[in-house]
Parts: C-alpha cells; sequence; structure tokens
C-alpha cells in the first residue's frame, strides 16, 4: 500500500480523497493548505499542514498529489520531485507552455515521476465503451468524426464565478480533459489542429471564457474531423462526446456528466450503458486514475510522455493566432 499526502484541500481534494478510501492501493496519511479552515476535511488520523515544507517532511510519504490551483503546480511539483516522491499531478500541468518545458528540464534533472491526473480519461462511461468499443458496429477503427463539449457555469453576470479564479480559464481547464478523452480513442499523435478561437475578456483574470478548436486525424483506416469547444458562459454543466460513424450510420454518446452511453440510430436513442452506483462523478473518475496510479507506480512508468504530447495540443491551440 502506497502512502499519500495532498497539497490543496479545496474542491477537487475531496473526490481525490474519497476515491482514496475506495483504494486498497492507498492510504492518505497526510494533507496541506494554508487556510487551515479546509483541515476539515481530513479525517482525524491524517496530519494537516500549514506548509508544503511542513508536509514534505513527512517521511512515510510514497506520491504526493498536487490539488492546489493551477499557477501553483509547477513550483509544488517541482518541491514534490526534489523531495523524492512520486507526483501526481492535478491537470493542466502548467498554465504556459514555458512553465511546462521549465518543468519538464527539472524533472529530468531530478529523475523524478510525475503522472498527470487525466480523471475525465477513467470515466465509468470511457471504461465500459472502452472495453465493448467494438460492439454495436461502432468500431472506434471507423470512427470519422467527434465533437467534444466541455462546459461549465463558472461564468455570472458576465463576471467568473471565485470557484473559477484558480482554474485559469475553460479551455486550459478543460481542454485538457476533453483531449484525454479523445485521446484514449485516437492516438495523440494523430490529431492535428485546423484552427482556434478563443473568447477572452480583458476585464477578468480568465485566460479564455471560451474556447473551438477543430482538428483533423488520419489513420490507416479512416480518417476523420473533429471538434472540442469548452465554455464558462452557456449556463450549462455538461460535458459530452459524440462519436460519428459514417458507414453504419451510427452515433455513439458518451455522457461524461450523466455517467451513461447512448447510441443514436435512426434518430432514436438507446441506452446502452448507465452508472448504478451512488458516487459521484468526479469521485468515480479519480477512483479510476487512482487506479491507472497504482498500476504506474508498480511498473515505475509514469504518464508524463504522453502527458507533454496531449500539453502540445492544448498550448498550441491556446497560442493560435486569433
Amino acid at each position: 500500500m502506497y502512502n499519500v499526502g495532498i497539497i490543496g484541500l479545496g474542491h477537487v481534494a475531496t473526490h481525490q480523497i474519497a476515491a482514496i478510501e475506495e483504494s486498497s492501493d492507498f492510504r492518505l496519511l497526510a494533507g496541506c493548505d494554508p487556510d487551515t479552515s479546509r483541515h476539515k476535511v481530513l479525517d482525524r488520523s491524517v496530519t494537516a499542514y500549514a506548509r508544503v515544507e511542513e508536509l514534505l517532511g513527512h517521511s512515510d510519504l510514497d506520491v504526493v498529489v498536487i490539488a492546489s490551483p493551477n499557477r501553483l503546480h509547477v513550483e509544488h511539483g517541482l518541491q514534490v520531485l526534489a523531495a523524492d516522491k512520486w507526483l501526481f499531478m492535478e491537470k493542466p500541468l502548467a498554465e504556459t507552455r514555458e512553465e511546462f518545458d521549465l518543468f519538464a528540464e527539472k524533472k529530468q534533472e531530478l529523475s523524478g515521476n510525475c503522472t498527470l491526473a487525466l480523471h475525465a480519461a477513467f470515466g465509468l462511461e470511457m471504461e465500459w465503451f472502452c472495453r465493448h468499443k467494438d460492439d454495436h458496429k461502432a468500431r472506434v477503427c471507423d470512427m470519422n468524426t467527434f465533437a467534444a463539449e466541455f462546459y461549465d457555469p463558472y461564468v455570472e453576470d458576465g463576471h467568473p464565478l471565485p470557484r473559477a479564479a484558480s482554474l485559469g480559464g475553460s479551455w486550459m481547464d478543460s481542454g485538457i480533459n476533453a483531449l484525454s478523452v479523445v485521446c484514449r480513442l485516437i492516438d495523440a499523435q494523430d490529431l492535428v489542429m485546423c484552427s482556434s478561437q478563443m473568447t477572452r475578456d480583458e476585464d477578468t483574470d480568465c485566460l479564455e471564457l471560451e474556447g473551438r478548436v477543430d482538428f483533423e486525424f488520419t489513420r490507416p483506416v479512416v480518417s476523420g474531423k473533429g471538434v472540442i469547444s469548452t465554455s464558462w458562459i452557456t449556463g450549462r454543466d455538461k460535458k459530452l462526446t459524440t462519436l460519428g460513424f459514417e458507414s453504419s450510420g451510427r452515433t455513439i454518446v458518451l455522457d461524461h456528466s450523466e455517467q451513461r452511453v447512448i447510441l443514436r440510430e435512426d434518430k432514436k436513442d438507446h441506452l446502452l450503458y448507465a452508472c448504478n452506483n451512488d458516487m459521484s462523478r468526479l469521485t468515480n473518475h479519480y477512483i479510476g486514475a487512482f487506479k491507472d496510479l497504482a498500476k504506474q507506480m508498480k511498473t515505475g512508468k509514469d504518464n508524463f510522455e504522453y502527458c507533454q504530447q496531449l500539453h502540445r495540443l492544448l498550448y498550441q491551440a491556446e497560442s493560435w493566432p486569433g
């Protein structure tokens, strides 16, 4: 069993803690947040710290989870690697390509391990579809379109809500989630970005309020096109990935919000899978992400190389001219 510490005890950490409690591979020993009012999310058996340095001084930790605001990811991540702990980093790893490159350089110098917590890619609906992806005349190799919509209601009366302050922007926060879902089905190296549109508001600190990125992909059997859109201004809390199969005339809808899979054929919807447990979507996501982390730690191989591929696409879209 691996001993865990968590840096940052906000909204995301509550789901990570719930996932750890469901795991037979991990045990939470310590948590850290400068806001001591957040320490109440920790069980009495878990040691609470106000400073990162104090948590990293806990000699029994094997892995440290970074759930602090995005702007602190690189700083905290490098501290974890320097302390010779396995790093489990909340997405995105860094807000800019320059910060990411700095982290990658330091990671190589420190010879540390870093796993990115691509939690959306481990939703129960994703796991089910990946097991049954060659059924229902909707083989992934025949897929020729995709449309990922990742929306959060983080803007009210034209102003980002306080919860959005640590997330950077809709594309930076959700684009990496959408990419992680798409790239479980299409190799990241096969995706080519065609265009990018980001909606920004100079009166806010957000990188972008909306983002739309168009892709093409080429594979041995079928090539195609796809789009990822993110938004904080629709007022919707909805996350969907729709897959099109022209050869069969079928559509598969991965409803990440409702944790279900729908087959759409002849203008009719057929439910193929629905989550039947009482845990929240995010808790289920992190249960899958921690299972994947355990596999990586047991083999000694992290997912950082894959993480680099996803972030290349993330930053390319965010910085696209116009």
